[in-house]
């Protein structure tokens, strides 16, 4: 049974090329309006994720972690962005 209906290659737990498969699957359970699907792929992109930061001796906390530093900073600078515009 085949779920998508873009073809696309399958990459490698681990590397790059699986985060990239679970992307392209992820854009076509949007573009099917599957968000069950969505969803599974989505959760499937941080599975990758944290096969390739294993690969580099991060834990999936640490990166996590540190995803969420970073969007703070830049919600930050958004904010004093606009307050220099004002």
């Amino acid at each position: 049974m085949k779920f998508h209906r873009r073809d696309i290659s399958k990459g490698t737990y681990g590397e790059l090329s699986k985060i990239k498969e679970e992307l392209e699957e992820a854009f076509d359970a949007q573009e099917q309006g599957q968000t069950l699907m969505l969803l599974i792929e989505l959760s499937d992109i941080i599975g990758a994720v944290e096969g390739v930061s294993k690969k580099y001796g991060f834990s999936i906390e640490q990166l996590l972690d540190f995803a969420r530093l970073r969007s703070s900073v830049a919600i930050y600078e958004l904010s004093e962005a606009d307050k220099l515009k004002k």
